[in-house]
């Protein structure tokens, strides 16, 4: 990892990857082309720029850091009909990885972490090298999920202006240490023919969210089949994984380890993004390394 540490860390490159049912899957790298890869899973409602800063890290300390936008998200396609099923998510997941050289180390957050975990449990399983599943267990807390899709109904017109959009965040997230940019809005809300900003997410994929505890006895079933070496990083104040979904993940998972981030909410690399690498990058070069050596 040192030889190329220093080569090619700022070059944003991008790729197209097509899915069997016709949707552009929107794909960037960071890093050198031949260093060790990071695959970077984002969580429902957000976009691969949500790992903007931990991508830039990760490149410029070795790796290469890749992140897609998930279907129905970002500069990704959506959904044929506007349908939507996890399976599709999970498929998505495994032709990501299948075209990626060597198997990655996976960082999941939320929708991510569960994506990875199913592709990665189930067939056909999609190799890794060793994941990193953020603020997500098999069980979650209904009422933290349901306060996120309330969120995410409001203003189905959109916002007059990127202030509006800001104020909505910041009374969303009042914890963050700094409210939302402009050129972050930018990001995630796209204008609308009519002049108005609309989030980026094709609201749509609502509909899913909402069944969301049906995967739940699958998600157990896939945390029992772990083989590969596992961290959990959950928010200290996260509203979706309490201490005891963390405990009940950590049975099913008994070779599983364990961070937590004390002053974060669920979105851990969103609120301390300096505390969750402290946490992430020592298991990530531990496994790096070991990965290298076999």
């Amino acid at each position: 990892m040192e030889a190329i540490r220093s080569l090619n860390t700022h070059e944003i490159r991008r790729r197209q990857i097509w899915t069997d049912d016709g949707v552009r899957l929107d794909v960037r790298y960071l890093g050198h082309d031949r260093a060790p890869c990071v695959l970077l899973a984002h969580g429902f409602g957000q976009t691969q720029h949500a790992w903007e800063t931990t991508a830039r890290y990760l490149a410029a300390s070795g790796w290469q850091a890749v992140s897609y936008d998930a279907r129905g998200h970002g500069n990704s396609d959506r959904a044929p009909h506007n349908r939507y099923d996890f399976e599709q998510f999970v498929e998505d997941f495994r032709r990501v990885c299948s075209s990626l050289p060597h198997p990655p180390l996976l960082i999941g957050a939320s929708m991510g972490g569960l994506t990875a975990l199913l592709a990665h449990s189930e067939k056909p399983i999609a190799d890794l090298r060793a994941l990193v599943l953020v603020d997500i267990a098999p069980r979650w807390d209904d009422k933290g999920v349901e306060a996120m899709l309330a969120f995410m109904r409001q203003h189905p017109k959109g916002f007059e202006s990127l202030d509006d959009a800001r104020e909505a965040v910041r009374n969303f997230l009042p914890h963050r240490r700094s409210g939302a940019t402009a050129e972050g809005l930018r990001r995630n809300l796209r204008e609308g023919e009519d002049g108005r900003w609309y989030w980026h997410w094709d609201p749509a994929m609502l509909a899913l969210a909402e069944k969301s505890r049906n995967l739940q006895s699958r998600l157990k079933s896939a945390a029992r089949k772990l083989k590969k070496p596992t961290l959990l990083v959950s928010g200290g104040k996260s509203e979706l994984i309490s201490e005891e979904h963390v405990q009940e993940f950590l049975k099913l998972a008994p070779d599983a380890e364990h961070v937590e981030v004390p002053d974060a909410s669920h979105m851990v690399a969103g609120d301390v993004n300096d505390r969750f690498l402290q946490a992430t990058v020592p298991f990530l070069r531990k496994h790096t390394v070991e990965g290298e050596s076999k």
